[in-house]
């Protein structure tokens, strides 16, 4: 079957994403894959499976790649032994800087990270508490200063399910290396189910749909990276970097699109996050407490419940 060249909005693409994660997310995954395909022929998307909301049609559509025609593989093998020894220090991820990734990717169980880059923003305190890991990312430039994607370690427990996703856009390749790979854990992209091996590179598109499952007994530990596709153009490819946001100007969205207008955090082991509304949401819950006789209310399992 012939379909449309996609020609559609990222609104379009985005609309069509949030309906299809819904539609998931209420375990109606054959309406999904029907939602899918009907934006294939509407021209929103070339591939039912790849549905990033930033999309460039002029990329093929390939979920996996052969690692070994990538230069940074080679020196992420040759630097293995040492990152190993680093991490094998760690005791307590989260006493090292690892911090719980967004629950709505998380089905169930156990998945925490430490960032050492993001859109080229260096975070110091990961880089030294890992200074062997960082020195081997920064001798990848498109990863690190020079990249638009992250740069992390990724402690997956025993028994965590990460939901079937798509990463936001089409114009990166993730690079995984396992670093402590136990038996069981597995990732589907696509169609296809892919093992980590100690050591060894995994290359694809997370733009794909993708899924990770741990059925083992210990964690799993990957250095996972962005880099830029190889089939993008140098033009475009300059100007994605160039609009890179600052991390200050991402929190700056983050806050205003929450309704946050302060956050603290305590000291560890405790680091308690306190969130503190901005002017517009606390003016919005004073009425509304108001309208029900309330003086606080708690989001509990989805309802709102009062004191």
């Amino acid at each position: 079957m012939t379909h449309a060249a996609p020609r559609r909005s990222q609104d379009v693409r985005t609309r069509y994403a949030e309906l299809i994660n819904a539609l998931q997310a209420e375990g109606d995954h054959d309406a999904a894959r029907r939602c899918a395909a009907l934006a294939v022929e509407q021209g929103v998307w070339r591939h039912p499976a790849q549905r990033p909301v930033h999309y460039l049609p002029s990329i093929p559509p390939r979920p996996v790649y052969d690692p070994s025609a990538f230069w940074f593989t080679a020196h992420l093998r040759e630097n293995h032994a040492a990152m190993r020894a680093e991490l094998d220090a760690v005791t307590d991820p989260a006493g090292q800087g690892f911090l719980p990734v967004e629950e709505p990717l998380l089905g169930k169980g156990r998945w925490e990270q430490v960032t050492f880059y993001e859109a080229g923003h260096r975070f110091d305190d990961a880089c030294d508490r890992f200074p062997v890991t960082a020195a081997v990312i920064e001798g990848i430039p498109e990863a690190s200063h020079a990249g638009s994607g992250v740069a992390t370690l990724s402690w997956l427990h025993p028994g965590t399910h990460i939901v079937p996703h798509c990463g936001g856009t089409n114009a990166r390749l993730r690079v995984h290396l396992g670093l402590k790979v136990p038996e069981g854990p597995a990732m589907r992209v696509g169609e296809e189910w892919l093992r980590w091996e100690e050591g060894g590179c995994l290359v694809f598109d997370d733009s794909f749909e993708h899924e990770v499952r741990h059925e083992g007994t210990e964690p799993r530990v990957v250095l996972l990276l962005d880099v830029t596709h190889p089939a993008l153009d140098v033009h475009t490819r300059d100007a994605i970097l160039a609009d890179r946001a600052s991390f200050e100007e991402r929190v700056v969205g983050f806050m205003n699109r929450q309704g946050i207008g302060r956050v603290e955090i305590g000291d560890y082991p405790d680091d308690t996050v306190r969130l503190f509304a901005d002017q517009r949401t606390t003016g919005l819950i004073h009425r509304h407490l108001r309208e029900v006789g309330a003086s606080a209310v708690e989001l509990r399992d989805g309802r709102l419940c009062y004191d």
